[in-house]
């Protein structure tokens, strides 16, 4: 998925505890029904508790909230345009329904059920390439960020979103300084901090707890290049969100080792194959090729395979870019190995421009050198 700095100030794909949705427990124990359906891909079913939630609190943002990331896991991390304008609309009625309770937004609750609607609109338009829209939404939700800054303590729910504006802040300007002029307006941030209160957010939160584990393992698989940290929290996910195929191929990308995959869940790279999105079927064949290059060492087969997985990602013009970047190095080295060299230089071209890992980088980079 596609993060620009506007999606890396915000990430707000979350939802707090507030004393109005669990002032009763029957009404809690919906909401976090309805939750867990939603992070399982099962739309169906999460609005089945939806449904009966509303007729508590009808009133209330978390309703259209919920019924907005229904819409963004049963197709992440593509949305089509027809879909996302109803996801619009239910955010932009999650805000009218928190303004109309607290117009002055002072209410902790309101606040961040605005917050999140914002921050969700802001990473479509930014993954959308509509800027202008994408800072508006952006620079609204960062307005009511600042004052989970001061609540943070009182509230672990705000520990998601201050504790990712902490590492961002100070993170992605250092690895892309081009974006080191827009941000003087921001306030500073604390890396460290921001890392331990997302661990924090993994033990402490609730409805954010998933959201927690899905961001802190990206930061390890992007930022931090630790993999192995990444691979506690995303088999957790896979675990307690076995239909949940987005942390699957995150899963599969934090083994991707040639020590670590002996161990990969064949039947989860299969999953992938068989889904009906091209993003997972990219990632699915991607990672076939990886297995069968490394771990049966079937050249044959894992070229196959990776040319079919990149095949699909061809459908894909601004997704996927780590599996593509994956699997053209993977091309790449069997193409060196059988001497095809002119064939291999072009394919690892692709791995450098698709590269977002520095694994990838590199070891493209040391296979040109030799040809």
């Amino acid at each position: 998925m596609k993060k620009s700095l506007f999606i890396i100030l915000i990430f707000l794909f979350s939802l707090p505890i507030s004393s109005q949705v669990f002032e009763e427990s029957h009404v809690q124990d919906l909401v976090k029904k309805g939750t867990d359906h939603i992070y399982n891909s099962a739309p169906d079913s999460a609005e089945f508790y939806i449904s009966k939630a509303e007729k508590y609190i009808p009133d209330h943002p978390v309703i259209p909230l919920m019924r907005a990331m229904t819409i963004l896991w049963a197709n992440i991390p593509i949305i089509p345009e027809e879909l996302f304008l109803n996801m619009e609309l239910q955010l932009d009625s999650a805000v009218e329904l928190a303004r109309m309770q607290d117009p002055d937004f002072e209410n902790p609750e309101m606040i961040f059920f605005a917050m999140a609607s914002y921050g969700l609109l802001a990473e479509y338009y930014a993954d959308q390439d509509y800027m202008m829209k994408a800072v508006g939404e952006a620079n609204r939700a960062y307005g009511l960020m600042k004052k989970g800054f001061e609540i943070v303590d009182e509230y672990p729910e705000f520990l998601l979103t201050t504790g990712l504006y902490n590492y961002f802040r100070e993170k992605y300007p250092e690895k892309h300084p081009v974006y080191k002029p827009f941000l003087w307006f921001f306030r500073s941030g604390d890396m460290v901090l921001g890392l331990e209160q997302l661990k924090r957010a993994c033990e402490e939160s609730f409805l954010t707890k998933v959201e927690a584990h899905v961001y802190l393992s990206y930061i390890y698989l992007r930022y931090e290049y630790k993999p192995k940290l990444a691979q506690q929290y995303l088999s957790a996910l896979c675990k307690m969100y076995p239909n949940n195929y987005y942390a699957k191929a995150k899963y599969l990308e934090s083994l991707a080792n040639p020590e670590d995959f002996k161990s990969v869940p064949i039947d989860v790279i299969y999953s992938l194959i068989t889904h009906e999105s091209p993003y997972y079927k990219l990632a699915g064949y991607v990672f076939l090729g990886y297995f069968e290059e490394k771990i049966v060492k079937n050249a044959e087969k894992a070229e196959y395979a990776y040319r079919l997985g990149l095949k699909y990602g061809q459908e894909l013009p601004s997704h996927g870019e780590f599996f593509k970047s994956f699997g053209y190095l993977g091309l790449g080295r069997i193409l060196v190995t059988t001497g095809r060299g002119e064939e291999a230089e072009e394919f690892l071209d692709l791995a450098l421009n698709y590269a977002e890992t520095e694994q990838v980088e590199e070891e493209a980079k040391n296979l040109l050198s030799k040809l």
